[in-house]
């Protein structure tokens, strides 16, 4: 016998749609907004986070840059879409949860992106200082956690999915997911004068949050297991956190100093500060 429906559970339905419809029309409004309006605490603009630091406090996207839905492409599939983007009047990278990260973008591309909409790259310490506290988890990955080990639903997935892959600062997705790129450049290996370690599981850290000694074959713990990538030949950009299949290798001590500054990859994002 069919179950009859009472006055009490067709006005909750009624609701949910309504709630869900203003949900959706608030993402998009979210999504084409530029910078949005100040945080309660009056420091950052709406999906920013502010991060103390010890050279001055910053405010940092919460989750990693998305193309705004004034953007020709939403998922842009290679170098070419991006400029296309990029060259478009009103087309801004956006900060907001539930967006699928803007991929195949070169650093240079990510530094004019974040300029148009008022923001830069993080520098490498900023982008460790508002990594802090995300949980690095050496293995049992779950949805809940950083997407490491392809344990989203997709890959990559969508802005703050992992409830629990979140900062001391708030920010979502700084371990995993996507590789996101940092201001600065290597040239032979040398960053600021300092001839970086070769590549191998980090041991320590030096002053400017890249690592100072590594070891080929054996992973610390004290550093989460996180792997140093670098190719010591040649000009090349700075991407810092792993992406989603990069598994224990991932973590806010991990960077990635392999491809040129112009180069682009679909496990390659960013995110920008203000």
């Amino acid at each position: 016998m069919a179950k009859l429906i009472g006055k009490k559970e067709i006005i909750v339905t009624i609701s949910a749609v309504i709630l869900t419809t203003v949900g959706i029309k608030a993402s998009d409004k979210i999504r084409n907004s530029n910078e949005g309006v100040a945080t309660p605490d009056g420091k950052c603009p709406v999906y920013m986070v502010n991060v103390v630091s010890a050279s001055g406090d910053f405010c940092i996207d919460q989750y990693e840059a998305a193309p705004g839905n004034n953007c020709p492409y939403l998922s842009p599939s290679g170098q070419t879409e991006t400029r296309v983007n990029i060259d478009s009047k009103k087309c801004q990278p956006v900060s907001a949860p539930g967006l699928v990260p803007w991929r195949h973008i070169s650093q240079d591309q990510a530094v004019l992106a974040c300029a148009k909409a008022g923001k830069r790259l993080p520098t490498n310490e900023e982008w460790f200082a508002a990594a802090l506290g995300t949980p690095d988890k050496l293995g049992t990955w779950t949805n809940d956690d950083c997407q490491v080990n392809n344990n989203w639903e997709e890959q990559p997935g969508r802005g703050g999915s992992g409830i629990n892959c979140r900062s001391a600062a708030g920010a979502f997705d700084m371990i995993g997911n996507v590789w996101e790129w940092v201001s600065g450049a290597v040239n032979d290996g040398q960053f600021e004068g300092r001839m970086l370690p070769e590549a191998g599981f980090i041991d320590s850290t030096g002053g400017d949050s890249l690592p100072a000694i590594t070891n080929k074959d054996k992973p610390n713990e004290n550093y989460y297991y996180d792997y140093f990538f670098i190719k010591h030949n040649g000009v090349r950009g700075m991407a810092r956190g792993g992406y989603w299949d990069n598994k224990s290798d991932a973590g806010q001590y991990s960077v990635y100093i392999v491809s040129p500054p112009s180069g682009i990859g679909q496990g390659t994002g960013f995110r920008c500060v203000k």
